[in-house]
């Protein structure tokens, strides 16, 4: 039986060869296809594979009269309808696991740049001026994990070899927990952390899980640290925290369009490159390519 099979966003050489090896597979790719373009020709398609740039919507989704199955190159669901998904009966799937050694080394980079306050030292060096502050170490300080999935308890990994604390907190109550961390209330994870880590997915539930009360909530003179999705963290109310002195620096890899923060002496941004390695995104590609085609060529039980 033949699948034709859609990748609308850039997915790696590799899941694409292996793909296209698959007896009776039909792999189109076409990774810069316009919203107004893929409703067009979806109705072509068994299947989509996208990353964060596709958005399947409701619109799409209808459209697509013999899509079966859609499959995500990463581990966020939010740019996929998934409840229309379900009620016309096509799988989402993801790749939950592919990018979390990445998205875990970046948070540490992270935390370790705010700690020494490496972006003012290479403002200063710049500028050909001497550094004012020395920065502190991670050593014996405490690090607060929001959520304690597989990329959290990656990060918790990375933090116990450099002697800190860790206390880590989730909504859903994990089976096990490894040694040196204590799982702990929002509240006791708040007021106790020097670094609180955002590791938690972007639901109805999750926006602005950061907010003023959060904030206040927060020890004062604690960083914060989002990896995570944007639209987590009320960027206003983080503003307001860093100017009264009570969130002592923040970094995210994922920011808001024309961010309050951007210029921010006291803030680093990056443009979303968590799950941006090669080893990630060949992880990320071949999985989600194989679970498309299992999904695909497998009868359900």
């Amino acid at each position: 039986m033949n699948f034709s099979i859609l990748i609308s966003d850039p997915l790696h050489p590799d899941a694409i060869a292996w793909l296209r090896q698959q007896p009776g597979a039909h792999v189109v790719v076409q990774p810069e296809i316009s919203h107004e373009d893929l409703l067009k020709t979806i109705s072509d398609y068994d299947a989509l594979i996208v990353r964060s740039r596709t958005k399947v919507t409701a619109e799409v989704i209808t459209a697509g009269k013999r899509l079966r199955v859609i499959g995500r190159a990463g581990t966020g669901l939010d740019n996929i309808d998934v409840a229309t998904a379900q009620n016309a009966k096509v799988t989402v799937l993801n790749a939950p696991g592919a990018n979390a050694n990445a998205v875990a080394e970046l948070t540490l980079g992270l935390m370790i740049a705010l700690a020494r306050d490496l972006p003012q030292a290479m403002q200063a060096a710049r500028a050909g001026t001497k550094v004012k502050a020395y920065g502190t170490e991670l050593a014996e300080k405490t690090l607060g994990l929001i959520g304690y999935g597989r990329i959290g308890r990656r990060v918790a990994h990375f933090a116990l070899a450099l002697d800190m604390r860790i206390l880590a907190y989730d909504i859903i109550k994990p089976e096990s927990v490894e040694a040196g961390v204590q799982l702990v209330s929002l509240e006791t994870l708040l007021t106790s952390s020097d670094m609180v880590s955002l590791h938690i997915p972007l639901t109805p539930q999750t926006r602005h899980f950061v907010n003023p009360l959060f904030l206040e909530r927060l020890n004062v003179g604690a960083s914060l640290i989002n990896t995570a999705r944007a639209e987590i963290v009320d960027e206003e109310a983080v503003l307001q925290a860093l100017q009264q002195g009570k969130l002592r620096s923040y970094a995210t890899d994922v920011a808001q369009e024309n961010s309050v923060l951007l210029g921010h002496p006291r803030v680093l941004v990056l443009p979303h490159i968590g799950a941006s390695t090669a080893e990630a995104q060949r992880r990320a590609g071949l999985e989600i390519a194989e679970k498309v085609w299992q999904s695909l060529t497998i009868p359900s039980i």
